[in-house]
């Protein structure tokens, strides 16, 4: 292994890296470590039954502290990377191809560091995060629902990005707290475009066709807070309905609000039984301190001002 010569902050994380990632800030002094070991030529299957795939994914549970993430492209080449986990505490990275290196930094923003966070407990919800007056707000929905879109209205609105796609939570006393992710807003080109961004000015998210079309907002400029933030609200979207109107905010009862949460684990795909227990547990655990928000809006993307209005002030009301 080459020197450690690169240190980011990640989720709470520091991560140290013998090879640039770029796009992520740098470490802010945390001591929970982990290593990021590029190592050179990709690993062989291992000779056991896969935990979990999808033919593209693959996990292996080689034992409960060593796990194995695969991707493979769906391509004449079938180039692949691989990502073994050591404890959650070393991530080390194998390809066969160096075309796939550019695309390895984005995936560590998600399913590449949420195993390692699963195997240091750490709980993980699919959510977009926004900081609203020193107070995080989590935006979850189901594909579809427009979580992207409304994360992208709110930080078009002045409210800074705290993490896209992933919340890394702190159960700390009393209180939820949230951990600031990758500065960088992953967007589809209509999402962008109702956000009033210029697609010509952003990049694609991935270069690998396959992990998608997304393009990306870099908000490290101003638009980005890298600190841990407690959790004020959790607002769930509902499909949205067709045509305008106003939208609607119903508080969701804290006894029905884990098994919502439980719904939208991050990467839950990559958890044994015991795992999932505890990952129920501790949504259980965030449900029983933080409102709960079921909110139904319309299709008129010209409306996410109104949308942004409402969450925004609904924090206020409940702060």
């Amino acid at each position: 292994m080459s020197e450690l010569a690169h240190h980011y902050a990640l989720y709470g994380l520091t991560l140290q890296s013998n090879r640039r990632l770029p796009g992520l800030p740098p470490a802010r002094g945390s001591e929970d470590v982990v290593i990021i070991d590029f190592a050179g030529h990709v690993e062989e299957d291992p000779d056991a039954t896969p935990f979990w795939t999808n033919g593209f994914e693959t996990l292996w549970h080689i034992d409960d502290e060593t796990w194995l993430l695969a991707y493979r492209a769906a391509d004449v080449d079938g180039h692949r990377w691989t990502l073994r986990y050591d404890g959650g505490e070393r991530v080390t990275v194998r390809w066969d191809s160096d075309e796939l290196l550019s695309d390895i930094p984005a995936v560590l923003q998600g399913p590449g560091i949420a195993a390692a966070l699963h195997l240091r407990d750490v709980p993980l919800l699919h959510a977009c995060v926004v900081d609203v007056g020193g107070g995080a707000i989590l935006v979850l929905g189901a594909p579809g629902a427009g979580k992207s879109t409304t994360a992208a209205a709110l930080v078009r609105s002045g409210f800074p990005l705290v993490s896209d796609d992933l919340a890394a939570l702190s159960l700390r006393g009393r209180d939820v707290f949230v951990h600031a992710g990758f500065p960088r807003l992953r967007l589809f080109a209509d999402s962008a475009l109702a956000a009033g961004w210029d697609l010509s000015h952003l990049s694609r998210a991935f270069v690998t066709p396959l992990l998608g079309d997304k393009r990306f907002v870099d908000v490290a400029g101003g638009s980005f807070t890298p600190d841990a933030l407690p959790v004020r609200a959790i607002y769930m979207l509902q499909p949205r309905r067709s045509g305008g109107g106003n939208p609607v905010v119903t508080a969701i009862d804290r006894g029905a609000a884990w098994a919502l949460l439980a719904q939208n684990v991050y990467s839950l795909r990559f958890l044994d039984p015991t795992r999932r227990f505890r990952s129920v547990r501790d949504c259980a655990t965030v449900a029983a301190r933080v409102p709960l928000w079921s909110v139904e809006a319309g299709d008129d993307l010209a409306a996410l001002p109104r949308l942004v209005e409402v969450l925004t002030s609904n924090v206020g009301a409940v702060s």
